[in-house]
């Protein structure tokens, strides 16, 4: 059954509470950064509240609820990969507590080389994916056009310059700014030309829309991406 979109309200908790304001006044509260914590669901609510009954250590128990609580852990990393179309067999799931900790665990963990030591992206990133590169590698910019959009032009250009010396190409699926949705699998396929990976931002991106890192074997594929819950 699909949703009337004027009923989305109903869907999330704390819709309309009431909460202090510096006047005095007290008002019905209004969430304007949903870009950094979306409200929960009310399903999400329930199911949680349901499962306390059940949880117990994961990973570090052999009791019932041990054992239960692992299994609930480890299948959610099943759903998500089939959430973005990854193959449990290729790819690997690693939760973290957001997505700017996701790319932080990524540029601590990548495997630059002093040939291959480069990150392209663009100047449409967050902070969250961009601080992390520099302190680990050379960061070079993509510039934007005047409307906002990836110059693509520009990114070919960075490319073919420094061909050989890219090792990692990391951009936004989807600006928190502009709202412009990048060519990500277009831009994944030319990265991987230039010998390069992907690591795509996909926090505003996979609420909007369906991300997909295609099979491995597919020149477009998506090397890593991030994500919040």
């Amino acid at each position: 059954m699909k949703t009337n979109p004027s009923d989305f309200r109903t869907l999330f908790c704390g819709m309309d509470t009431p909460v202090p304001t510096l006047s005095g006044a007290t008002l019905p509260y209004v969430n304007l950064d949903n870009a950094a914590s979306t409200p929960a669901l009310l399903h999400v609510k329930d199911t949680v509240n349901q499962f306390l009954t059940y949880y117990a250590s994961v990973h570090r128990g052999t009791g019932f609820k041990s054992q239960l609580s692992t299994h609930a852990y480890e299948s959610a990393r099943s759903l998500l990969l089939d959430f973005v179309g990854a193959d449990s067999q290729t790819h690997l799931c690693i939760f973290g507590k957001n997505t700017t900790e996701a790319i932080n665990k990524l540029a601590r963990r990548f495997p630059f080389s002093e040939q291959r030591n480069i990150v392209l992206i663009s100047q449409m990133e967050h902070h969250s994916n961009d601080l992390p590169w520099r302190a680990v590698a050379n960061v070079v910019h993509v510039r934007l056009l005047p409307d906002g959009r990836l110059d693509e032009t520009h990114f070919d250009e960075l490319l073919e310059k420094y061909r050989g010396s890219i090792a990692l190409v990391a951009v936004s699926g989807a600006s928190n700014v502009t709202g412009y949705i990048n060519p990500i699998h277009r831009l994944a396929e030319k990265a991987h030309h230039a010998g390069a990976q992907i690591m795509v931002d996909c926090a505003q991106l996979a609420p909007h829309r369906k991300v997909n890192l295609l099979p491995l074997d597919d020149p477009a594929h998506l090397d890593y991406i991030a994500l919040s819950a």
